[in-house]
C-alpha cells in the first residue's frame, strides 16, 4: 500500500515529466528511475546559472537580476525536494562543491536588481559529466508500518550497510542495501548472497532474515564491529591474551568448516568479512558475512565466472569458477597471522603458529591443510607458548 507520503514525491516528482531535460543530463542519473528527470533537470539547470556566475565574477562581479531569481528558486526547489524525500525515509545528497556554492550563495543572493558576487569568490567547478546529486537511506519501515531511523555503519563497493533498533523487541538490525548504481549482474549476485545465507544456519554465520525485493535489500543481525577493528584496538593490551585471540580463531574456523561442510566455498575471507558480535569482558563471537562472491557446489552462476576478484586472491587461481575449499585456506592463513599477532602478513619462523600459518597459505595448493578440520586440531594443540616466539 502506497502511504500518504509516498504519494506526496510521486505529485512532486510528476511535473517534471514534461519538463524539457538534455539527454546528457538524464544519462548521468539512469539508475535512480523515479528520481531521473528532477535530478538532471536541477542539475542542468544549476550548471547554467554557475556558468554565468563564473563570467561575471571575472566581468564586472554582477550576477544578473533574473539569474538571480533562477538561483534563489532552484535553491528553494532543492530544499522542497529533500523535504518530500526525507518524509518516505530518504535524504538527497549533494556533491560537495556544488553544497558549497548553493549554501555561499544563500549569503548574498538577492530576488530584485541583481546580485553583487563578493570579492574572492571562488568560481565553480561546473560538472557536466558526472552527476552531482544522490539518495542516502534515513529511515526504514517495518513490515507493522512503523518507521524507525537509520545509521550508515559500512560502505563497500556494491551495497551499503545500516543499522536501526527494532522497536518491538529493543534490538539492533542490520539492512544491507545494494547501491542503485548496480548492473544486473550485480543484482543477481546480490539476492544469491542472500539465498546463500539463508541457508546456513550455524553460530559462527551471520543470521539473514528478511529481503525486499522492491528496494533490493535485506535484514541481518547486527554485529558489533569488524576483526580488523577489534584485533587492532586490542592487539597491544594485556588482556587480550593467547587464550581469547585462539578462541577467536576456533570460532572463525567452525565457522568456515561449516562453509565447506554444506558445499560452499566463501571466496573473499578478510580481516574486514569477519565480524564479531562483542560482550563483556573479553566474550565474543565471530559472524562470517559477505557472501557476495561464495561459491555453491554445482551453481552454473559460478561455473562460467572467470574474472578473479576477493580481497586476497590465491595465486594459484586462474579461474574463479575453478575455486575450491582449499583456495580458501590461503587466506586462512594471513587471517590467522592477524588474530594471534595483529599483523597483516604472514607470520616468519618456526614457531607453532609460523608453521601453521604458513602450511596455510603455501604456494603449492596440494601442500597446505586440505580440509579445515586439520587446521582445528592444529589450533587447538597449539600452546601459548609461541607467543613470545617473534613475528
Amino acid at each position: 500500500m502506497v502511504s500518504v507520503e509516498e504519494e506526496r514525491l510521486k505529485r512532486f516528482l510528476k511535473q517534471y515529466d514534461s519538463r524539457e531535460v538534455d539527454q546528457t543530463y538524464i544519462q548521468l542519473y539512469l539508475k535512480l528511475h523515479d528520481e531521473t528527470r528532477v535530478f538532471a533537470s536541477i542539475h542542468e539547470r544549476l550548471d547554467t546559472e554557475f556558468e554565468w556566475m563564473n563570467f561575471k565574477a571575472r566581468n564586472g562581479g554582477h550576477f544578473n537580476a533574473q539569474n538571480s531569481r533562477n538561483l534563489i528558486e532552484l535553491i528553494e526547489e532543492i530544499t522542497n525536494l529533500n523535504k518530500a524525500l526525507i518524509r518516505v525515509g530518504k535524504s538527497l545528497v549533494i556533491d560537495s562543491e556544488y553544497r558549497r556554492v548553493l549554501e555561499g550563495s544563500k549569503l548574498w543572493l538577492v530576488s530584485s536588481g541583481g546580485s553583487p558576487i563578493p570579492d574572492g569568490f571562488t568560481p565553480v567547478e561546473v560538472e557536466k559529466y558526472a552527476a552531482v546529486f544522490s539518495l542516502e537511506d534515513k529511515t526504514v519501515v517495518l513490515e507493522d508500518r512503523t518507521r524507525v531511523e537509520l545509521k550508515m555503519v559500512g560502505s563497500g563497493a556494491f551495497a551499503d550497510v545500516f543499522k536501526f533498533t527494532d522497536p518491538n523487541h529493543g534490538i539492533p538490525i542490520a539492512k544491507k542495501k545494494l547501491k542503485r548504481e548496480s548492473n544486473n549482474r550485480e543484482v543477481e549476485r546480490f539476492r544469491r548472497e542472500f539465498e546463500i545465507m539463508k541457508k546456513l544456519s550455524f553460530p559462527y554465520i551471520v543470521e539473514v532474515y528478511r529481503f525486499d525485493e522492491a528496494e533490493m535489500s535485506y535484514t541481518m543481525e547486527y554485529c558489533d564491529e569488524t576483526l580488523e577493528n577489534y584485533v587492532g584496538r586490542r592487539n597491544n593490551q594485556e588482556s587480550f591474551d593467547f587464550g581469547v585471540r585462539r578462541r577467536i580463531a576456533l570460532q572463525f574456523l567452525y565457522g568456515l568448516n561449516y562453509i565447506h561442510f554444506k558445499g560452499n566455498c566463501h571466496r573473499d575471507l578478510s580481516v574486514k568479512n569477519v565480524l564479531l558480535k562483542v560482550y563483556e569482558g573479553t566474550a565474543v563471537l565471530v559472524k562470517l558475512s559477505d557472501f557476495g562472491l561464495a561459491k555453491e557446489r554445482g551453481s552454473d552462476f559460478t561455473q562460467t565466472e572467470t574474472e578473479l576478484k576477493g580481497t586476497r586472491l590465491d595465486p594459484a587461481v586462474s579461474k574463479f569458477g575453478e575455486f575450491m575449499p582449499v583456495n580458501d585456506i590461503y587466506s586462512v592463513g594471513f587471517i590467522l597471522s592477524f588474530i594471534f599477532k595483529g599483523v597483516k602478513h604472514l607470520v616468519a619462523g618456526t614457531s607453532g603458529l609460523a608453521q601453521i600459518v604458513q602450511k596455510c597459505s603455501h604456494s603449492d595448493p596440494s601442500a597446505r591443510y586440505q580440509t579445515v578440520a586439520e587446521l582445528i586440531r592444529e589450533i587447538e594443540a597449539l600452546t601459548p607458548e609461541t607467543k613470545s616466539t617473534p613475528a
